[in-house]
C-alpha cells in the first residue's frame, strides 16, 4: 500500500536532520579549502596572439586570367586557409613535436598528447585574431610553449607554402622548357614555309597585277566600243552620202574655154577658127566627191575591221587574263589559309611559353619569400603571467558547498527511508 508523505513531513526529516546535513556541508567545504589551497598547485595562462594577414588572398588574387594562365594559376595556387584552418594547423601532431624537441619537454614529463591538452586555440570573432593559451604550474614553462608554438607554426605555414612553391615550380621548369622546344620548332617551321617560291606577298602582287591588267583591258575595251559607235555612226553617214552622189558628171565646155585654142585663133586672125571657138562641147568624167565618199567609206570600214577585231582581241585577254587571276585567288586563298595556321601556331606557342615563363618567375620569388610569416603574424608574444588561473578556490569551495549540502539531504532522506521502511517489516514480523 502505498503512503503519501507531504511537505511537512519532508520539512520535518530535513530539520531532524539538520546537523548530519551541516557537517556534510562543512566536510564538504573543509576539503574543498583544504584541496585548493594546500593540495593543488597554482595553474598559470599564457597567451600569444597571431593575427593573418591576409596575403593569401592578394597572392591568389592578382591576376584573373583564362585558358593556359587560369590553368598555371590553380597549379601555383598558394594553399588556401581560413581562420578555422589556421586553427587546426596550430595543433598539428608535427608543430607539437617540434614544440617537444625543442624545450625538452620530455624531461618534464609532458608528451604530445598531454601538451595538445595543455593547449587552447580561440578566434575572435569578426577579427582576423587567433588565441593561443597554454596552461601550466611553471609560468615560465608556459610562455615557452605559447611563444614556441606561435614560432613553429608560422615556420611550419612557411614551409608549406615553399613545399607548394618548389613542386610547382619544377613542373612548370619542366613544361616551359618543352614549350620552348615547341616554339622553335613552331618558329623554324614558319621560316620553311616563308623561304617557299610563290610565297604570300609574291602571290598577292601576282592577283594585284592581274587585277589592274583585267582593269586596263576593261578600260580598252570600253574605250573601243565608244570609237566603235563613233566609226559606226560616221560609216553609215558616209554611206548615206554615197548614195545621194552620182558616181560620174556631165561637163559642159566651150572651146574657147581652152587658152591654147583661144590664142592660136587670136594668131591667126581666122573667122571659121572664131567661129570653131564658140562651140560648146559635154563630156562625162568621175566625180570627185564620189571618189572621195567611197575612199572615206573604205577606211571607215578598215577601222571598224580593225576595231572590232581589238575588242575581240580584248574580251580574250580579259577571259584569259581572268581565269588566271582566279586560280592565282585560289592559290592564294590556300597560303593565305596556311599562312594563318603558321602564325596561329608560332603566336599559341609563343603565349604558352611567355605564360610558363611569367608564372616561373612568380612561383621562383614565391619560393624565395617567407610567406609564412607574412601570412601569419604574432602580435603579441606571450609574457610571463604573474597571477594564477587556478584553481579557482572560492569557485571550488561553492561547489563543494552545494554539493555537501546535496549529499547531506540525500543522506537524511535514506536514513529516514531506511529507518520507517524497517520499523514497517518489525511490526509486520510481530503481528
Amino acid at each position: 500500500m502505498q503512503e503519501e508523505i507531504t511537505l511537512r513531513e519532508l520539512i520535518e526529516i530535513l530539520l531532524k536532520g539538520k546537523k548530519l546535513i551541516a557537517i556534510i556541508t562543512v566536510v564538504a567545504i573543509v576539503a574543498s579549502g583544504i584541496l585548493s589551497f594546500l593540495i593543488l598547485d597554482p595553474v598559470y595562462e599564457a597567451k600569444t596572439i597571431l593575427i593573418a594577414s591576409g596575403v593569401n588572398a592578394k597572392v591568389q588574387t592578382q591576376s584573373q586570367s583564362q585558358g593556359i594562365e587560369e590553368l598555371l594559376d590553380t597549379m601555383s595556387r598558394y594553399p588556401q586557409m581560413s581562420i578555422e584552418t589556421y586553427k587546426e594547423q596550430i595543433s598539428n601532431p608535427h608543430i607539437l613535436n617540434q614544440v617537444i624537441q625543442e624545450l625538452n619537454l620530455e624531461e618534464k614529463g609532458i608528451n604530445r598528447v598531454q601538451l595538445r591538452d595543455m593547449l587552447s586555440l580561440s578566434t575572435i570573432k569578426d577579427t582576423n585574431l587567433i588565441t593561443i593559451a597554454v596552461k601550466h604550474s611553471d609560468p615560465v614553462l608556459a610562455a615557452d610553449i605559447a611563444n614556441t608554438v606561435a614560432k613553429k607554426f608560422t615556420a611550419h605555414i612557411s614551409d608549406i607554402a615553399k613545399a607548394q612553391a618548389d613542386k610547382s615550380s619544377n613542373y612548370i621548369k619542366t613544361q616551359m622548357d618543352i614549350e620552348k622546344e615547341n616554339l622553335d620548332a613552331a618558329l623554324l617551321e614558319y621560316k620553311n614555309y616563308l623561304a617557299q617560291p610563290k610565297g604570300l606577298l609574291e602571290l598577292q602582287k601576282e592577283v594585284n597585277s592581274k587585277t589592274d591588267l583585267i582593269t586596263q583591258y576593261k578600260n580598252d575595251l570600253l574605250n573601243a566600243e565608244i570609237e566603235e559607235k563613233k566609226i559606226t555612226a560616221s560609216l553609215e553617214a558616209a554611206k548615206k552620202e554615197l548614195a545621194n552622189t552620182p558616181e560620174r558628171i556631165t561637163l559642159k565646155k566651150s572651146i574657147a574655154d581652152d587658152p591654147l585654142l583661144t590664142q592660136y585663133a587670136e594668131n591667126k586672125n581666122d573667122n571659121t577658127i572664131k567661129d570653131v571657138l564658140n562651140i560648146d562641147l559635154e563630156s562625162e568624167e568621175l566625180n570627185n566627191l564620189y571618189i572621195n565618199l567611197k575612199n572615206q567609206v573604205n577606211n571607215y570600214e578598215i577601222q571598224l575591221s580593225q576595231i572590232r577585231a581589238q575588242k575581240e582581241a580584248l574580251s580574250k585577254a580579259i577571259e584569259e587574263t581572268a581565269n588566271e587571276l582566279e586560280t592565282l585567288q585560289v592559290e592564294l586563298a590556300e597560303k593565305q589559309h596556311q599562312d594563318n595556321i603558321m602564325k596561329q601556331k608560332v603566336e599559341f606557342a609563343q603565349s604558352t611559353y611567355e605564360a610558363f615563363l611569367n608564372k616561373y618567375e612568380e612561383t621562383r620569388i614565391l619560393k624565395s619569400s617567407d610567406i609564412g610569416e607574412a601570412s601569419i603574424i604574432i602580435v603579441s608574444p606571450a609574457a610571463r603571467p604573474l597571477t594564477p588561473v587556478g584553481p579557482r578556490k572560492m569557485s571550488n569551495i561553492a561547489i563543494a558547498a552545494v554539493l555537501g549540502f546535496m549529499v547531506g539531504v540525500f543522506v537524511v532522506f535514506f536514513k529516514e527511508y531506511w529507518t520507517s521502511t524497517s520499523s514497517t517489516d518489525n511490526n509486520s514480523i510481530k503481528a
